[in-house]
């Protein structure tokens, strides 16, 4: 079962940012780590509110060996939200990889960044699992 959101891309302050303005705002170490350093840094913040950054590369979907080989993708972002004690939460976003190059790949990544971000302006915790339809963010229940 999906529920669409009502979601819509609204400007952050920061973007893309290695040393975090919600951490600086909250007086907390505020270098981000994340799991795979390799890629590019996504990153979002309102600084007062919230951060959210992609934790780890793109994996395939689904992810066990014996799996018939799909062109899906997940992401992992890692996110702090003052509303929910600023405890580091985990939300995974499925969409497809497509024949699509390396920087455009990477700056639909970015939409689903920009995605989440707006959803954190409007509340403080984000749903598990969502699928990303090239425009929308849908959250999937299970």
């Amino acid at each position: 079962m999906t529920t669409q959101l009502g979601t819509s891309p609204q400007a952050t302050s920061y973007r893309n940012f290695n040393l975090c303005p919600h951490c600086i705002f909250q007086s907390r170490d505020s270098l981000l780590c994340r799991r795979c350093e390799g890629g590019p840094m996504i990153s979002r913040s309102d600084a007062p509110s919230f951060h959210l950054l992609l934790a780890d590369r793109p994996l395939p979907y689904p992810a066990e060996r014996r799996a018939k080989r799909s062109k899906m993708v997940s992401v992992c972002f890692w996110y702090s939200h003052i509303g929910s004690g600023c405890t580091t939460l985990t939300t995974v976003v499925l969409l497809t990889r497509g024949d699509s190059k390396y920087a455009s790949f990477f700056r639909k990544i970015e939409k689903v960044a920009d995605l989440l971000a707006a959803q954190l302006l409007e509340r403080p915790q984000l749903p598990t699992f969502y699928k990303f339809d090239e425009h929308d963010l849908v959250e999937a229940m299970f």
